[in-house]
């Protein structure tokens, strides 16, 4: 059985999500701005704000937040994979935006002083993190008193997240060894009561729990596939190093169940997200 050693699952995350930034951008820009607007509202962002953005991708809850805490304000986004920054610091210079920083760091361990920022946001980056109590109490830690808030968002359980649901329950199918007892998984704070209990113990106070469904409209099963594949370098490394029998398995085993969700020549399928908003 395979140990898990979070040490190594950050270097493979760091590492597969570089590679993986441009496809990231390119299949997942427009689902996330979505999932990304809860979080916007619920910070309450106002001019003049400083905004820290864990696990911040290729910038896409930084890069909405820009305008909205000018004059004044500033954004910093961090991730753990080099090349998510590259592609932030790219997109920010296009738009000419002065007010936007992005650097390599670990949300496990924030580079920051205490109460350095005003609200916190993390829009799915904290399914990824290997030391879930850890980051959320370095979000409480970098956040200022009294009014500091956070925002962050979380997958539903996989009945209800079903874009990313049919392709996990497919490979636990097909190739239930991908499963490794320990590592992070992305329903992990679906259930009820889950995502509470794991706030107020790092400190939490005020907890605005919602749940809001975006749905992902494509025209094929493979489309969708293309998509999904596009978005998760885990999920590409995966299909290279599993035999090339259960890959192909795998991807019409998820073809065919996206085609369950057509109607009237168009493929929609639900996916459920859970956001917090808590003070400090």
């Amino acid at each position: 059985m395979t140990v898990f050693d979070p040490i190594q699952y950050k270097k493979i995350e760091g590492e597969v999500y570089s590679l993986t930034a441009t496809s990231y951008e390119k299949f997942g820009s427009t689902p996330f701005e979505a999932y990304a607007q809860p979080l916007l509202e619920g910070a309450q962002l106002k001019p003049g704000r400083h905004v820290l953005d864990v696990a911040c991708g290729t910038g896409i809850p930084s890069l909405m937040v820009s305008p909205l805490v000018e004059p004044g304000g500033t954004v910093t986004g961090i991730d753990l994979a080099p090349g998510m920054i590259a592609l932030a610091k790219m997109k920010a210079e296009e738009r000419g935006l002065k007010n936007v920083t992005f650097r390599e760091a670990d949300g496990e361990s924030l580079p920051f002083p205490d109460e350095s920022f005003d609200a916190v946001l993390c829009n799915h980056g904290l399914v990824h993190m290997t030391d879930r109590a850890k980051a959320l109490r370095e979000m409480y830690r970098v956040l200022k008193k009294d009014y500091g808030i956070l925002a962050l968002s979380v997958w539903s359980t996989p009945d209800r997240a079903l874009t990313i649901g049919i392709v996990t329950k497919t490979i636990r199918e097909i190739w239930p060894a991908a499963a490794i007892p320990g590592a992070p998984m992305w329903f992990d704070f679906g259930p009820e009561g889950v995502l509470e209990k794991a706030l107020t113990g790092a400190g939490f106070h005020g907890l605005q729990i919602s749940r809001h469904s975006v749905s992902l409209s494509v025209k094929s099963g493979e489309e969708y596939w293309e998509g999904v594949l596009g978005i998760s370098g885990r999920l590409q490394m995966l299909l290279k190093n599993i035999p090339q029998e259960a890959a192909s398995q795998i991807r019409a085993t998820v073809i065919g169940a996206a085609e369950n969700f057509r109607s009237q020549g168009q493929i929609s399928i639900p996916c459920e997200e859970i956001v917090a908003v808590a003070r400090k």
